[in-house]
């Protein structure tokens, strides 16, 4: 199964939530491989085998049970911002035929020998907001829909704002016809009046249910995800048979 991490905007927390959802799996016992493929504000290594120590890479790599051959992302760019304006300021364009293509070779060379593809599971974090920008005509919502078949899982902060935030994220996805098939909040770093009541009130104002709800320094809350995720797993396997 890929899943591919989303976010509502930049910080909101998809990293520690790839890096619960991979541990949480991998202490299940199954094979997780976790993967960045666009990061800014990092520099080049010239050893692909690794991912540049401190990145969002490299803590998606040491999470997963499994390690790719290739860890460092295929668009390592300088520049902390938008990862259109980092790849420019780089001389070059992200192509996400390129990304659809590093992600499969780099599950490939973790099947079949080590374990079957279909018992693998793949979470790839992308680089800022759904609809951040990541090339002319393209954000992370084209990234996500060209990594298909998919599970996507949107993360929020469970911060003040998130109401506003969650709610006009979904209805820009719904409008291109695709939404996220869970929503994760993440404990704020700062929490304010608003943390811990988040969930419950974008379920009863009828915005979204969140799958899992992961607490400030406590990342028990993921569990949820994983089961549902194994749910998912299961029903779509039943329909294929």
């Amino acid at each position: 199964m890929r899943v591919v991490i989303l976010g509502c905007g930049t910080g909101v927390g998809k990293t520690r939530v790839s890096v619960a959802l991979l541990r949480a799996l991998a202490l299940r016992g199954l094979p997780t491989l976790g993967l960045k493929p666009i990061e800014s504000g990092i520099e080049q290594a010239s050893d692909l085998s690794t991912a540049p120590p401190g990145s969002d890479a490299a803590a998606l790599a040491s999470a997963g049970s499994l390690r790719a051959q290739v860890l460092h992302p295929l668009y390592a760019l300088r520049e902390p911002v938008s990862p259109h304006l980092a790849a420019r300021s780089s001389g070059t364009e992200i192509d996400l035929s390129r990304v659809k293509a590093w992600v499969a070779e780099a599950e490939s060379s973790m099947t079949p020998l080590v374990v079957p593809h279909s018992a693998l599971f793949t979470v790839i974090e992308t680089a800022g907001g759904v609809f951040s920008p990541l090339c002319p005509g393209a954000a992370n919502f084209e990234l996500a829909l060209a990594l298909e078949p998919a599970t996507w899982v949107l993360v929020a902060a469970d911060a003040l704002g998130v109401l506003h935030d969650v709610s006009s994220t979904l209805k820009a996805m719904r409008a291109c016809r695709r939404e996220p098939d869970h929503l994760v909040l993440s404990g704020a770093r700062e929490p304010d009046a608003s943390t811990g009541s988040n969930a419950t009130e974008l379920a009863a104002l009828g915005i979204a249910t969140p799958s899992a709800v992961l607490a400030r320094n406590d990342d028990r809350g993921v569990t949820s995800l994983v089961d549902r995720l194994l749910s998912d797993e299961a029903r779509s396997a039943a329909e294929a048979r």
